[in-house]
């Protein structure tokens, strides 16, 4: 008899990698958040159109600190040298503490993931999107990107009518609602699970993306 799927797409991915060690697991989740800071940190630096050199000349280190700062495998960040790069590049840092919920996390990744496919499947850069949207850039990296990015009732409105996609769905994916369907976060975690940081859309994930995109839209 064979086992039932796991629905819940970080246990999978968790299950994938480091199975089921406490230490393997607290490992995993902190290279994650080690790597989203690193790319968030590159991504940003090249949006304001400076090299690590002239960064780092701005929070007043060297260009080193910064090639480590950028470095997926880093982990010496601290709150303080953050901030400074926060503030050099316009950004502001947000801390939160919440319950951790398995069911918000994982529709939060699929949040991510969708708008993510949708601009590609669209043909969108991020500067694209983010006229369209009439938010910053950086405010589309965040979308796509952190965890832990709120998106305003406003920007779900706009995101709802360009991919014409039910606001409520979104504001459920968003995190914004803490209730989550049951069916909801069935389909969000089998497209989460399959997610991959690919810069072009495999036909696979074209698939998978459609079959989302119908549910999310059947919403009477």
């Amino acid at each position: 008899m064979s086992q039932s799927k796991t629905t819940d797409a970080l246990e999978i991915l968790l299950r994938r990698y480091v199975g089921d060690d406490p230490g393997r697991i607290a490992s995993f989740r902190q290279e994650k958040l080690n790597t989203e800071i690193a790319r968030l940190i590159a991504q940003l630096r090249a949006e304001e159109g400076l090299t690590q050199s002239e960064l780092a000349k701005k929070i007043g280190t060297t260009q080193s600190v910064v090639s480590r700062l950028e470095d997926a495998d880093y982990e010496g960040h601290s709150l303080s040298m953050l901030n400074r790069v926060a503030q050099a590049l316009n950004q502001k840092i947000k801390l939160s503490l919440e319950p951790n919920n398995p069911d918000i996390d994982t529709v939060r990744l699929a949040f991510r993931e969708v708008l993510r496919r949708l601009r590609l499947l669209q043909g969108y850069s991020v500067e694209n999107l983010a006229n369209r949207l009439d938010i910053a850039p950086a405010e589309v990296l965040a979308l796509e990107q952190n965890d832990s990015y709120r998106p305003s009732p406003l920007l779900l409105h706009k995101i709802s009518k360009l991919y014409d996609i039910p606001q409520r769905r979104l504001a459920v994916l968003a995190g914004a609602v803490r209730d989550v369907p049951s069916d909801l976060r069935d389909h969000a975690s089998k497209f989460a699970a399959m997610s991959e940081s690919f810069s072009k859309l495999a036909p696979e994930e074209r698939k998978e993306l459609d079959k989302f995109v119908k549910f999310l839209r059947s919403e009477s």
